[in-house]
């Protein structure tokens, strides 16, 4: 076995790779729709680049681990993955709304397990705590065929069959585990089983799949399957856990149903990642995130409940508007915020910004009838500082170019704290009506 390959987001490494590997990559790059690493040659060296995708991929024997830039700027290189990690997880925390503890994490970063491995152990330990507290149990009506009465008489099903006079057909209440909520869990346990290289995890997975004997193991599971609506009042305390199964099964969807285990990739694109992280952030830490000329407002992620169209065809509304993240005051928009996880063109003066992305921002700021439009990147270290805001022709209205440092140690509550007073500053600056 080889140890995990580490490389950051666009970065190039040597790697042997063969014509098997590019067959792998090349089907994996297919199903991801974008590239998840590209094989390159450097003079007669061959090499691996990682792009806009960060997560593990695997490759025969090998595992290569992709990170974000999400770190300090430290000298110490062997410190940087695990702030990368660290990090990226606390990320697809408020993104995924996972439930990730810190004193359940820590052990597992001085192991230097890959990300993949770390977040299947906390799944893994989550659902051994919970299973131990008591399965989720429900009542199933189930149909049988009985030597005693039990339930209801399905007489109709009776009498279709007459040759089954020493049986009854029945339907009755069972309150059993075997529900439609365990059995997404049932059936990421086993693909989880059959992906971990770790042995802890594997014998832990190995547990979960006795305990769970009772439950259907399903041949497939889709995101719809994994449905918030599994969730009532009795079993919400699944949520987290059903939240990270649908990761598992949504962002997995090309792992966990692939047939070839000898490679597979686990991968998020950094893109939608950043802008739910933004959005959920803001949303679940508004009392410090807002400022007061905004406290009053509706937040709405996704513009959702008040998409706006540019045009029409047939009657129908086409090229939808949605900016990340409406800020809603009765009728009236005061700010509209997007989050791009780009770098702004350090060599282009106060046209950093890509024309696509400032047309966007301009529709936006035209349909919602919105005075200000808030556009915020990730900080580099060449882009110390945005460009000047852009005032629009005739509206005059205003897009907003700003940038958040999301490479400091985020788990930490000082330096959440710094993150919630810079995002409150940048929404005071934006949100001025």
């Amino acid at each position: 076995m080889f140890s995990p390959t580490t490389l950051f987001e666009y970065e190039t490494k040597e790697f042997s790779w063969t014509d098997r590997h590019l067959a792998a990559l090349e089907r994996l790059n297919r199903v991801a729709r974008g590239d998840v690493l590209r094989p390159t040659v450097s003079g007669s060296k061959h090499a691996l680049q990682a792009a806009q995708y960060v997560g593990v991929v695997r490759l025969g024997n090998y595992t290569i681990q992709i990170l974000p830039k999400m770190y300090r700027n430290t000298t110490d290189e062997t410190q940087r993955p695990r702030e990368a990690t660290r990090n990226l997880l606390y990320l697809l925390e408020h993104a995924a709304q996972l439930s990730i503890r810190e004193n359940a994490l820590a052990p597992l970063l001085r192991r230097d397990m890959d990300w993949f491995e770390i977040l299947t152990r906390l799944f893994v330990s989550h659902l051994m705590d919970e299973w131990q507290r008591g399965a989720c149990r429900s009542y199933q009506i189930v149909e049988d065929d009985l030597p005693v009465l039990k339930g209801k008489w399905r007489i109709a099903e009776q009498l279709r069959h007459p040759e089954r006079k020493h049986v009854f057909a029945v339907a009755y209440d069972d309150f059993t585990a075997d529900n439609k909520l365990n059995r997404v869990f049932r059936f990421v346990v086993e693909r989880l089983w059959r992906l971990s290289r770790d042995a802890d995890n594997r014998q832990r997975l190995g547990e979960l799949r006795e305990w769970m004997s009772e439950v259907t193991l399903l041949s497939s599971v889709t995101v719809t399957d994994a449905s918030p609506a599994l969730l009532t009042r009795l079993n919400q305390r699944y949520a987290p856990l059903l939240n990270l199964a649908r990761l598992f099964v949504d962002n997995g969807a090309l792992q966990l149903a692939a047939g070839d285990l000898t490679s597979f990739a686990f991968v998020f694109d950094m893109n939608q990642l950043f802008e739910a992280f933004v959005v959920n952030f803001i949303c679940r830490h508004r009392d410090e995130v807002l400022p007061p000329n905004l406290t009053d407002c509706e937040l709405l992620p996704q513009a959702r409940g008040a998409t706006r169209y540019l045009a029409r065809v047939g009657g129908k509304p086409v090229f939808h508007l949605k900016p990340d993240l409406a800020f809603r005051r009765g009728g009236q928009f005061p700010l509209l915020l997007d989050a791009k996880y780009k770098q702004l063109d350090p060599v282009r003066g106060s046209r950093r910004v890509l024309d696509s992305d400032f047309q966007q921002m301009y529709s936006y700021s035209q349909r919602y009838c919105c005075q200000r439009v808030l556009l915020l990147y990730p900080q580099t270290t060449d882009v110390p500082q945005p460009p000047t805001p852009f005032r629009l022709v005739d509206s005059g209205g205003t897009v907003v170019l700003a940038t958040v440092d999301l490479r400091e140690e985020l788990w930490k509550p000082k330096e959440r704290g710094r993150l919630a007073e810079r995002l409150r500053k940048i929404l005071k600056c934006g949100g001025q009506p």
